[in-house]
């Protein structure tokens, strides 16, 4: 027996007053009447949902099954509601596009211009180079080397930074 069972029946289904009256196979749609004598539809397959009102209390003009409801009774969609399924796609797309531009036309940063002073060169970070080593290279101290490039992070040194660095033999005084 379905969990649902309970809900199988049309008093416990249908609002306040309102029988089934009937269903139509041409249109699957199913009849109901009302406690006031009003027509109602309900959703083509549907057994239970939202009704839409067919016709008012007396019957002024006859219900005739299949009749293609009028201008008025349609209700309007957005167009939204069309275009949303395909959102998803369209977003995913833009966003693969995106990141191709940017892979093809990122500019590397530019390489900053430094204004070493008379007796200084300037020296490019190769990989494995640290402070210490290219001081020792240079023959000067790290102290010196820091007191050159004010704001060099040793810990930080990135590969193809340039940095200015005394020329060999000639000690750093500050």
């Amino acid at each position: 027996m379905s969990r649902f069972s309970q809900y199988d029946t049309d008093e416990e289904r249908l609002p306040e007053g309102v029988t089934r009256t009937g269903y139509d196979a041409d249109t699957q749609t199913y009849s109901y009447r009302d406690s006031e004598g009003n027509h109602w539809e309900g959703a083509p397959g549907n057994r239970y949902g939202r009704l839409t009102q067919g016709s008012h209390g007396a019957e002024s003009e006859p219900f005739v099954p299949g009749t293609p409801p009028r201008r008025w009774e349609h209700e309007k969609e957005s167009w939204r509601q069309s275009w949303a399924p395909l959102l998803n796609f369209f977003v995913l797309i833009g966003l693969f596009l995106c990141g191709v531009v940017w892979l093809l036309y990122r500019h590397k940063a530019p390489v900053e211009k430094l204004d070493c002073g008379i007796g200084q060169a300037e020296y490019r970070i190769a990989k494995g180079d640290t402070c210490w080593a290219i001081a020792e290279d240079k023959g000067t101290s790290v102290e010196g080397l820091l007191g050159i490039n004010v704001g060099l992070d040793c810990d930080r040194l990135r590969i193809g930074r340039t940095i200015c660095v005394p020329l060999k033999g000639q000690q750093h005084v500050g």
